[in-house]
């Protein structure tokens, strides 16, 4: 069965992903925030959100796949 979960570029665009997720979670943290900035930062996070859920998504699909084999 081919390794396809565990290429470079699908596990680079979680990790990016999630760290900038991160950062956008320590502003929000760590500061008093404008609601212009507050704004922003939520939008940001959308699309973010949604590459980590596809990419463990993905994951949850080649477990699965391998557990069936097993």
């Amino acid at each position: 069965m081919e390794n396809k979960f565990y290429s470079d570029d699908i596990l680079s665009s979680y990790d990016k992903s999630y760290a900038e997720l991160e950062k956008i979670e320590k502003e929000l943290e760590g500061s008093v925030i404008s609601l212009d900035r507050m704004s922003e930062l939520a939008q940001r996070c959308m699309p973010l959100i949604q590459t980590c859920k596809a990419k463990l998504k993905e994951v949850e699909g080649y477990v699965e796949e391998v557990f069936k084999e097993a």
